[in-house]
């Protein structure tokens, strides 16, 4: 089931994009849905990088928060307030995870079955900027990844099933219990994966070929290494026995 919402409140035009990363700066902003002070579900644009609504000092000093750990959320200040009142949903179609080293990373692509649109459980912070500007950002909840998703990478983000949207997002006196919960029920989520194009490596491409499946090439066999002389070139051993044959 899409994420529906009864109001839109975008400050410019939206449009899908297919090789999102993260960023506290302007230009960079993703769809969340909130809840309106009204009680109906919203639709916003958001920054994907958590700014405190607290925080005085140039957004580069910013600490790394796009993510926020589940088992952490009691436990850090950045996040104990965001997870009592201030929750959201992101919709998204899929994410990504890369493989290898700096340059040659294999990206590797998760969805749902049959490709339908899901949302992520997000944190959201509402900060007015020394412009007084006013600026939502969000962070995405992880948790610890499912059988599928392991044998790329040991986390993968917290997905919200669809019945649950309405209880994210609404006020409740036990957000942990709710949490775990969530989390439980979003490792059992039918994730696919295929390996992806690695166009994707470079940030500043954007478009559909981000996500388009590729067939790897199997690992070459492990050559023996030869036995090298002094001489560079090749040689046999030779065995007891034909040490036997030849003296």
């Amino acid at each position: 089931m899409a994420v529906s919402a009864q109001f839109e409140q975008l400050f410019r035009p939206w449009y899908p994009r297919y090789n999102i990363s993260p960023s506290a700066g302007p230009g960079h902003e993703q769809l969340i849905a909130v809840t309106g002070e009204d009680g109906q579900r919203v639709l916003k644009l958001a920054r994907w990088w958590f700014i405190p609504s607290s925080w005085n000092k140039p957004l580069n000093k910013l600490p790394t928060a796009f993510n926020a750990r589940a088992e952490d959320i009691d436990q850090k200040r950045l996040w104990k307030g965001a997870i009592k009142g201030n929750r959201c949903l992101v919709p998204a179609t899929g994410w990504r995870e890369f493989v290898g080293s700096a340059g040659k990373k294999q990206p590797y692509h998760f969805h749902m079955a049959e490709d339908r649109i899901f949302a992520f459980a997000g944190l959201v912070s509402s900060w007015v900027s020394p412009e007084g500007e006013s600026v939502d950002s969000f962070s995405i909840i992880t948790t610890e990844a499912n059988d599928i998703v392991k044998p790329i990478h040991d986390r993968m983000p917290l997905v919200v099933p669809a019945d649950r949207y309405d209880d994210w997002l609404a006020e409740t006196a036990e957000p942990l219990q709710a949490l775990n919960e969530l989390c439980n029920r979003s490792r059992q989520q039918p994730v696919e994966v295929y390996p992806s194009d690695r166009v994707a490596n470079d940030v500043r491409y954007e478009g559909p070929l981000a996500i388009k499946k590729v067939e790897l090439a199997p690992p070459a066999p492990k050559e023996e290494p030869a036995q090298q002389s002094l001489f560079g070139f090749a040689y046999d051993v030779p065995t007891k026995a034909s040490r036997r044959r030849r003296a």
